[in-house]
C-alpha cells in the first residue's frame, strides 16, 4: 500500500501531461508572451501527435508552431508547417491553412504575389461552392490588395470591383465604403483622379453617418491626394490639415507621415512655400522616427530567435539533470500537496476558457441547464464580435486575441450580479440572465453593446475599432432550452444582416 500514493500521483501527472493539455498550455504562454515556453510545447504536441497518428493534433500544433515561426522572420519554415497542415487536416482546416499559406506569400517580405494570387483564386472557388458570402468578399478583397502590391493595377481594380459588387449584395455598408476608398486609391494610381472622387465622397458618406471618425479621417486623407492630383489645392489643403489633428491625438505615425507629405506637395505647389517647408521637416521627422521603430521591431526578432536557438541547447545539455528532478518529484514529500493543486487545476481547465478566462461552453451549458430546470424565468443573448476574421487578417492574431479579452472583460463588467457569461466558440458569447424578461434582456444587451463599442484599442492599433451584435430571446416556460437559444441565435444573425452592431429581439 506504501506505493498507492506514489501510483496515483504518476497516473495524474500524465493526465495532466496530455497533448492536449500541452497544447493549450503553449497557447496560454504564447499569450502571455513567453514565446520560447510555447515554442517547447507546441513542438512537444507535435511529436505526440506524430507517434500517435492523430492527425487533426497534429494539424493544429502545425499550425501554432508557423504562427510562431512567422513571428520569427522564418518564412519557409512557416510555409513548410502550414503546407503539411493543409495536407491533413478536414475540408474546413485545409481553408484556414491555406489561406495563411497565401497571407505569407502576399506579405512584403515574401513578396511571392502570383503564388498568394493562386491560393486566393482556388480559396475563392471553395468558398463560392459552399456558399460562404463573407468569406467571398473577404477573398475577393485580398485579392485586390495582393494585385496592387504586384503593381498589377488593372488587376486589382478588377477585383475590388468584384469585392464591392459582393460586399453590396451582402449589405455590408461599412465593408463596401471601405473598397471603394480602395478602388480610389488604385484609380488615382491610374491617373485617373476625376474617377476617384466620386468613390471617396461616397465612402466618407457613410462612415460619418455611422459616425466612424476613424475610418472617415482615413477616406478624407485619400481624398486630400486625390484632390491634390486634380489641382483642387485649397479642397486638397483643407482635408489633410483635418486630419493631421486626429492622426497626431490617435499616435498614428504611418498615417500622419502620409499626411504630412501630402500637404508638403500642396503648399508648394499653391506658393505657400513657408507652410511647405514646415511640412515637409514636420514628414521627415516622422520617416525617422519610423525608420527607428522598423529597426527595433527586427531587433526584437533577432533577439527572439537568438533566445529560442539559445534556451534550445541548454534544454539539450540539461535532459539528464530534468530525468533526475523528475524522479526527485515524484518521491517527494509534497506528493499530497501536488495532488491536490493537479487536479484543482485539472477542474479550473475543465470549465474555463483558457484565452478569456470566462466559462466554456460546457460550464455555461450547465448553469442553463440548472437555470432551465428551476422553471424561473430566464433570458439568452448571444453574441458575435463583428468582422473578427477581418482583425485577425488585418492586425494578426495575436491582436484578434487580445480583442476577444477585451471584449469579454468589458462584457462581464457590464453585466448585473447573478448574469453568467462565458465564451461557447471562436468569436462567440453567452449570456444566461435569470429571472429576466425580454425587456430587461433587451437593456442589459444594449449596455454590452455600448460597453464594447467605446473599448479603447489603440494600444493595440490606432485604427482598430470593435463592435458586436447580439440576440435576445426569453424562455416561454415551456420550451426545451436548445430552442432558446436557437432563438437567440436567429436573432443574432438577424442583427449582423440588419448592420451590426445591434441588438435583435423578437
Amino acid at each position: 500500500m506504501k506505493w498507492l500514493p506514489l501510483l496515483v500521483c504518476l497516473a495524474v501527472t500524465a493526465v495532466a501531461q496530455t497533448p492536449r493539455v500541452i497544447l493549450e498550455r503553449g497557447i496560454a504562454a504564447e499569450d502571455a508572451g513567453r514565446l520560447n515556453e510555447a515554442a517547447r510545447d507546441y513542438e512537444t504536441v507535435r511529436a505526440a501527435a506524430e507517434r500517435a497518428g492523430d492527425r487533426q493534433l497534429l494539424s493544429e500544433a502545425l499550425t501554432h508552431i508557423a504562427y510562431m515561426q512567422y513571428y520569427r522572420g522564418e518564412m519557409n519554415e512557416a510555409l513548410v508547417s502550414l503546407q503539411r497542415a493543409y495536407e491533413i487536416g478536414d475540408a474546413k482546416s485545409r481553408r484556414a491553412a491555406l489561406e495563411a499559406i497565401a497571407h505569407v506569400y502576399a506579405d512584403s517580405k515574401v513578396a511571392q504575389y502570383d503564388r498568394a494570387i493562386e491560393y486566393y483564386r482556388q480559396l475563392l472557388g471553395e468558398f463560392e461552392a459552399v456558399g460562404e458570402g463573407k468569406d467571398v468578399a473577404d477573398t475577393l478583397f485580398n485579392l485586390g490588395s495582393t494585385a496592387d502590391r504586384k503593381g498589377d493595377l488593372d488587376g486589382a481594380l478588377e477585383w475590388y470591383r468584384r469585392a464591392l459588387a459582393a460586399e453590396e449584395r451582402l449589405g455590408r455598408r461599412d465593408e463596401a465604403a471601405f473598397v471603394k476608398r480602395s478602388i480610389a486609391i488604385t484609380l488615382g494610381k491610374l491617373d485617373r483622379p476625376a474617377e476617384a472622387l466620386p468613390l471617396l465622397d461616397d465612402a466618407l458618406r457613410v462612415f460619418a453617418e455611422k459616425k466612424d471618425t476613424e475610418r472617415a479621417m482615413v477616406v478624407r486623407q485619400s481624398r486630400g491626394i486625390i484632390y491634390r492630383r486634380l489641382g483642387r489645392l485649397d479642397e486638397a489643403i483643407a482635408d489633410l490639415e483635418a486630419t493631421r489633428p486626429w492622426f497626431v491625438q490617435q499616435k498614428n505615425v504611418r498615417f500622419l507621415e502620409k499626411s504630412e507629405e501630402e500637404l508638403a506637395a500642396a503648399y508648394a505647389a499653391a506658393g505657400k512655400w513657408r507652410e511647405a517647408y514646415a511640412a515637409r521637416t514636420r514628414h521627415n521627422a516622422l520617416q525617422r522616427e519610423l525608420a527607428e521603430k522598423l529597426r527595433e521591431e527586427q531587433t526584437a526578432r533577432m533577439r527572439v530567435r537568438f533566445d529560442a536557438e539559445k534556451k534550445e541547447q541548454e534544454n539539450r545539455s540539461l535532459l539528464r539533470v530534468r530525468r533526475l528532478q523528475w524522479i526527485v518529484l515524484v518521491l517527494g514529500a509534497a506528493i499530497i500537496v501536488v495532488l491536490a493543486l493537479l487536479f484543482r487545476r485539472m477542474r479550473a481547465m475543465a470549465l474555463t476558457d483558457e484565452l478569456t478566462r470566462l466559462p466554456n461552453r460546457r460550464h455555461l451549458l450547465a448553469v442553463a441547464e440548472e437555470q432551465h430546470a428551476g422553471g424561473e424565468p430566464f433570458s439568452v443573448v448571444a453574441i458575435d464580435v463583428d468582422h473578427f476574421k477581418r482583425i485577425n487578417d488585418t492586425y494578426g492574431h495575436a491582436a484578434g486575441d487580445v480583442v476577444l479579452q477585451r471584449v469579454a472583460q468589458a462584457c462581464r463588467g457590464a453585466l448585473r450580479p447573478g448574469d453568467r457569461i462565458g465564451r461557447t466558440g471562436g468569436e462567440e458569447l453567452s449570456v444566461i440572465l435569470p429571472d429576466t424578461r425580454e425587456g430587461a434582456a433587451i437593456a442589459v444587451a444594449e449596455r454590452l453593446r455600448a460597453a464594447v463599442e467605446s473599448l479603447d484599442l489603440r494600444d493595440v492599433d490606432a485604427a482598430l475599432r470593435v463592435t458586436i451584435s447580439l440576440g435576445v430571446a426569453e424562455w416561454n416556460g415551456q420550451e426545451p432550452l436548445a430552442r432558446v437559444t436557437a432563438r437567440a441565435d436567429e436573432r443574432l444573425y438577424r442583427a449582423k444582416e440588419e448592420g451590426r452592431n445591434r441588438v435583435a429581439a423578437a
